[in-house]
């Protein structure tokens, strides 16, 4: 969010370093024995908002320090104007409205930062005016400006948080989408792929039973195992198939189990003679779901599990399923170390990962949103 709020703060600067010049015509009304110092002060201020436009430029520039610069310039000249245009009794510091609004309109704030900004402003408007309240009239012109500044810096805030929730949501519609067309077009892929190579292996199966037939009994066994090998290339691209038939997000009526062993298609050189698959598969009806995505968060516990396991003596993975009141369960169960106690509220979070440099952090939090799209928890 950085960025975006560095160049809606580079527009700011450009807007203020204008009116603020612009303002002098006022000061020459209210104020015209000191329409020139104030003229000269406004134009020092001009120049100070263009050049934190021109560091802002600087991919290094930090947000926070160079909005705080910009208030500071803005409330102390409009605190100079305010001491030289009837002090208490100056209508300037209505103008801070101008300023508190056009901060929360202009630039993308959170909450939280619209509030310290909103604060910054009208205390240096406010405080250099209480030692000049003297009278009462003084203290009730002093409390009707504060007051105002306060409603609109309430007014500001509550903006800047309904625009806060409304970019979030669109953020995540933004993702969804991209999420969205990423599928299609990787179903595509793995569907014109499967397409593809199902030709050839067709052909290759032909004749390696050819060839079985030609071959002497002792050496039919290569063939029968190149035979396997053909076999579980032909698994691999059924896999694919299912993904790219239901790759468009509609949900259908699946079997668990047959979802399952789709999954462990794509382990089958990694686990093999390594680790103990147990499967435990109960009785199920049919399930209503998203083939691709359910997959995908069965890709993602078995990878997680197999991680663990390396290099364990007696490695072993559990796959079950069960009915519990009345909804589908699914089990991936490993005898591996487990998540350390102090990870175990983390592990769905975004880029949190158990295993260093070797993982992203993100195939357990991509499962969460999986399981929160089909109406679970995570």
């Amino acid at each position: 969010m950085e960025p975006l709020q560095r160049r809606a703060l580079r527009t700011a600067c450009l807007i203020a370093a204008f009116c603020i010049v612009a303002f002098s015509a006022l000061d020459r009304v209210l104020a015209p024995a000191a329409w020139l110092s104030l003229l000269g002060l406004r134009a020092i201020a001009g120049a100070l908002l263009l050049g934190i436009e021109r560091w802002l430029r600087n991919e290094r520039a930090r947000f926070e320090p160079a909005v705080a610069a910009v208030i500071f310039v803005l409330a102390t000249t409009l605190s100079a104007g305010t001491l030289r245009t009837g002090g208490v009794h100056s209508p300037y510091p209505y103008s801070a409205l101008l300023i508190i609004l056009g901060t929360s309109i202009l630039l993308p704030l959170r909450p939280v930062q619209a509030a310290w900004i909103h604060l910054e402003m009208i205390g240096i408007t406010l405080l250099p005016l209480v030692p000049l309240a003297v009278t009462r009239e003084d203290h009730l012109a002093l409390a009707a400006r504060a007051s105002f500044l306060v409603c609109g810096v309430l007014l500001g805030v509550a903006g800047t948080h309904v625009h806060d929730g409304l970019r979030r949501r669109e953020h995540l519609a933004r993702a969804e989408f991209a999420r969205h067309v990423g599928l299609v077009n990787l179903g595509t892929l793995a569907g014109g792929l499967a397409h593809e190579l199902s030709n050839p292996l067709s052909a290759l199966s032909a004749q390696l039973e050819l060839l079985e037939l030609e071959l002497p009994v002792a050496h039919r066994d290569l063939v029968g195992d190149a035979q396997g090998s053909v076999s579980r290339m032909r698994s691999v691209i059924e896999a694919m198939r299912r993904g790219a038939r239901f790759s468009d997000d509609e949900q259908r009526e699946v079997d668990l189990p047959l979802e399952i062993e789709g999954s462990l298609v794509l382990f089958t050189g990694r686990l093999d003679r390594r680790v103990q698959i147990v499967r435990e598969f109960g009785d199920l009806p049919p399930v209503r779901c998203q083939p691709t995505l359910i997959g995908q968060v069965l890709v993602n516990l078995v990878a997680n599990a197999a991680d663990a396991l390396q290099g364990r003596p007696g490695a072993r993975i559990a796959l079950r399923t069960l009915c519990a009141n009345g909804q589908a369960v699914v089990e991936v169960e490993d005898n591996g170390p487990g998540v350390p106690a102090d990870q175990r509220d983390k592990i769905f979070e975004p880029f949190v990962s158990t295993k260093g440099a070797a993982g992203n952090g993100l195939g357990l939090w991509i499962s969460a949103e999986i399981a929160r799209r089909h109406g679970g928890s995570r």
